[in-house]
């Protein structure tokens, strides 16, 4: 299952008809389904991106969806219309600092994101602009592994074209305009999604790390996506000594993560 989080209607519109999704009203969402695909409709901002991915998990707690961020962007050079996928999600009100896994031939170029609070009009340096992929991927995260939680921009607004001159019709195009490179992105994350999903983590590196450390259901679940990825990279089993500095079971999934995304990512054709 794919959950896809929008901020606004006119980002959602063009996946609507290009996906043939069912829509409905629920708890104040704007949720769209079919069979493969939720698509929700947060609002504007983090926290609204946070309690959108926290709805949907809610709604379906014993699935490992793959999760996806798609929404208009401002670069300061960047043509309008481009796409981007971001390898570094910034917020930039905390601080904080989310590095998405890519473990596939990306469809598009890949950029740092900074989330910001406010429409961004300055641009400083090279990284794109948006309000809500902090909150996503914050929330979106703690459900599933970093290469199974993306964030796909279109470019919006640049220095010639500043983001006040915006509209909801001129986002709704720009998106239409770049569903061939969501297709791509769509097949690539299916694509790897099957594969971990046929290779268990082997059994006693599981029981050795619940033994050793007291894991929740969400984080037993990311244990689990994060061996399977070790085993995916052609990994020998983790030995569990390397990460007795861990104090809990927070860390330990910190650690592994960190291991993993220091290893030679393998590009797999879709």
């Amino acid at each position: 299952m794919l959950y896809i989080v929008t901020a606004l209607p006119c980002e959602a519109k063009p996946l609507i008809r290009h996906y043939r999704l069912n829509g409905r009203h629920e708890n104040g969402f704007r949720i769209y389904a079919n069979e493969q695909l939720r698509l929700i409709i947060a609002g504007i901002g983090k926290y609204a991106a946070a309690a959108a991915c926290a709805y949907l998990q809610g709604a379906t707690p014993d699935r490992r969806p793959v999760w996806l961020n798609l929404g208009i962007a401002g670069h300061h050079s960047l043509e309008v219309g481009s796409a981007v996928l971001a390898h570094k999600v910034h917020d930039a009100a905390t601080g904080k600092t989310w590095y998405p896994a890519i473990p596939f031939q990306p469809p598009c170029p890949t950029v740092d994101l900074v989330s910001v609070d406010q429409p961004e009009s300055e641009y400083h340096g090279a990284a794109a602009y948006d309000m809500e992929a902090a909150g996503f991927y914050a929330a979106a995260g703690r459900f599933n592994t970093h290469e199974m939680v993306q964030v796909f921009k279109i470019i919006s607004d640049n220095r010639s074209t500043p983001a006040h001159q915006v509209t909801a019709d001129h986002a709704e195009e720009i998106v239409a305009a770049r569903l061939d490179t969501l297709d791509t992105l769509l097949e690539a994350l299916s694509h790897l999604d099957a594969q971990l999903a046929q290779q268990q983590p082997p059994i006693e590196a599981m029981h050795a790390f619940l033994q050793r450390w007291r894991f929740s259901v969400s984080q037993r679940h990311q244990l689990q996506r994060l061996l399977q990825r070790w085993q995916a990279l052609g990994k020998e089993t983790p030995d569990i000594a390397e990460f007795a500095a861990a104090q809990n079971s927070k860390q330990v999934i910190a650690a592994l993560r960190g291991r993993i995304a220091a290893m030679p990512l393998r590009f797999d054709p879709p």
